[in-house]
């Protein structure tokens, strides 16, 4: 009787373990893209706060996915979700890594489907991150030199990056 009380005890604990880890999860989901839709540049800093206080541990992924969607589908806002990845990649740098590696593999795709709109918003989000010092400026020109191999592809990189290029990484191409 006392190892059925044990086992039942046990089974009740860990639903409510799960359930409770669900919960969690989609407070966390929930706030995470709560914060990335209210991101403007004039919430920038007060969001930032709120969402470092968060378990972004947990939920980069689904931070580096909002991200990626949030900057395809508006790319006038680009300039501040890579101010964004920016403060939380000083902060916690495997997160500005994830968004940056899934931002790579989400432009390769795009370019070898030419999916032109997908390549560019990928390009200009790679542009400013390569501004805001989260990417190396080598990777822009990588980048560049890909686009300038196949000149019929119209991305248009110079739009979002090159304020970060330094005069050795254009020595670099040539």
């Amino acid at each position: 009787k006392l190892l059925q009380m044990e086992t039942t005890y046990s089974k009740e604990l860990a639903n409510t373990s799960a359930a409770l880890q669900r919960t969690t999860w989609e407070a966390l989901k929930k706030t995470i893209h709560g914060t990335i839709n209210r991101l403007n540049p004039q919430t920038l800093k007060p969001l930032i706060s709120g969402l470092l206080q968060a378990n972004l541990l947990r939920g980069r992924g689904i931070l580096a996915k909002t991200l990626l969607k949030a900057g395809t589908v508006s790319p006038s806002y680009t300039p501040v979700y890579a101010a964004l990845v920016a403060v939380i990649s000083s902060k916690l740098p495997e997160i500005g890594e994830l968004v940056l590696t899934r931002m790579i593999v989400q432009f390769r795709r795009c370019y070898s489907r030419s999916d032109k709109g997908g390549a560019l918003g990928m390009a200009l989000f790679l542009g400013q991150l390569m501004n805001q010092g989260v990417a190396h400026e080598l990777l822009g020109l990588q980048l560049v030199t890909l686009l300038l191999e196949d000149v019929d592809t119209d991305v248009g990189v110079r739009k979002g990056g090159g304020d970060g290029v330094s005069a050795d990484g254009v020595e670099i191409v040539v």
